[in-house]
C-alpha cells in the first residue's frame, strides 16, 4: 500500500514509539506535525529535514518513487540554497550540502557540481579556506560541456572564482576567470537565471576597475545598465551605477562621478538597502572632503 507523506511520517513515528510532542520539540509546533501527518499542511524542507534526522532516516524515505515529486524535491533544495546565498548564510548551505551529498537524487553530474559550488562557498566564507575552496570549484569545471545547463554552472563557478581570486587581491586571476565567465554569457543567452548576466558583468567591472582598465570597465557597465532597463530588473542597477560613477572619478570627472553615486545612493534608498546608501554617502563626504584640502 502506497502511504502519503504524512502517513509515512505517522507511520515511522509509531513504530520507533516517538511521541507527536517529543518529535515535534525542536522541529515545528505539535498542531504543526498533526496537520502534517493528516496531510493537512506541506512540510517545508527544513521542517521535513528535522523530522527525518530525528526519526533517524533519510529526508528521501518520506519520497514516493514519482519522478514529479522526486522533481519538486530538487527544487525545494535548490530554493533552499539560493535564500541561504542571498542571505550569506554559509552554515545553512553547509549543513544542507553535507545532508545531500549522500542522497542518491543528487549524483548525477549537473546535480552533484551544483552541490560542490555550493561546498566552497562554505569552505571560503564559513571556514576562510580558500585553497580548498578553489580547488573544490577547479574540480567541478568542465569547460568541454556546451548544453545550457553545464554552462550556467560553469559560469556560477567561473564568477566565484574569479570573486574568492580578487578578495585575495589576486587581481590579473580574477580578471581571466571572470573574463572566461563573461564570454560564456555573450555566447549562451537562453540561461534559466537571467541575473547571473548582470552579477558576471558587474564582478568583471570591479576587476577592470581595480587594474585601472576603466575604458573597459565602463563599457561593461554601460552593458550591464542596459540589460537591467530591458529585463525591467533592479537586481545590480544601483551597483553599476556606483561602478560607473568610481570609473568616471578614476577619470577625473568629478561632478559626472559624484552624480552617479548620488544616483546609487537613491536607488539603494528605493531598495530599502539603507546601510549600503549610507556606504556611498560616506564615500561621497570623504572623496569630496579630500578633493577640498
Amino acid at each position: 500500500m502506497n502511504l502519503s507523506l504524512g502517513e509515512k511520517i505517522k507511520d515511522l513515528r509509531k513504530r520507533l514509539d516517538v511521541s507527536q510532542a517529543g518529535l515535534a520539540n525542536g522541529v515545528c509546533s505539535q498542531s504543526e506535525l498533526s496537520r502534517i501527518e493528516r496531510d493537512q499542511h506541506q512540510p517545508s524542507y527544513m521542517t521535513l529535514k528535522g523530522i527525518a534526522d530525528k526519526l533517524g532516516v533519510y529526508i528521501t524515505y518520506f519520497l514516493s518513487d514519482s519522478d514529479s515529486e522526486r522533481e519538486d524535491y530538487l527544487n525545494e533544495v535548490w530554493s533552499q540554497l539560493e535564500k541561504a546565498r542571498r542571505n550569506r548564510d554559509y552554515e545553512t548551505i553547509e549543513d544542507i550540502v553535507k545532508t545531500e551529498m549522500k542522497n542518491p537524487l543528487f549524483k548525477s553530474q549537473p546535480e552533484h557540481r551544483s552541490l560542490m559550488w555550493h561546498r566552497s562557498m562554505a569552505e571560503y566564507y564559513l571556514h576562510n579556506d580558500f585553497d580548498a575552496a578553489v580547488n573544490t570549484l577547479k574540480d567541478c569545471l568542465t569547460l568541454s560541456s556546451f548544453d545550457r545547463f553545464s554552462a550556467e554552472i560553469n559560469i556560477q563557478i567561473l564568477n566565484s572564482l574569479g570573486i574568492m581570486y580578487r578578495d585575495e587581491g589576486l587581481l590579473n586571476e580574477s580578471k581571466d576567470y571572470h573574463e572566461q565567465a563573461y564570454d560564456l554569457i555573450n555566447q549562451f543567452t537562453n540561461l534559466k537565471d537571467k541575473r547571473i548576466t548582470a552579477k558576471v558583468r558587474y564582478n568583471l567591472a570591479k576587476v577592470y576597475s581595480d587594474l585601472h582598465e576603466v575604458n573597459k570597465s565602463l563599457e561593461v557597465c554601460y552593458q550591464g545598465l542596459s540589460y537591467c532597463r530591458e529585463y525591467e530588473d533592479l537586481f545590480t542597477f544601483a551597483e553599476f551605477h556606483y561602478q560607473i560613477g568610481r570609473n568616471l572619478l578614476m577619470q577625473g570627472k568629478t561632478e559626472k562621478g559624484i552624480d552617479y553615486w548620488k544616483k546609487a545612493k537613491f536607488l539603494f534608498e528605493l531598495e530599502g538597502k539603507d546601510n549600503l546608501s549610507k556606504i556611498i554617502e560616506h564615500d561621497i563626504q570623504t572623496f569630496q572632503e579630500h578633493e577640498s584640502v
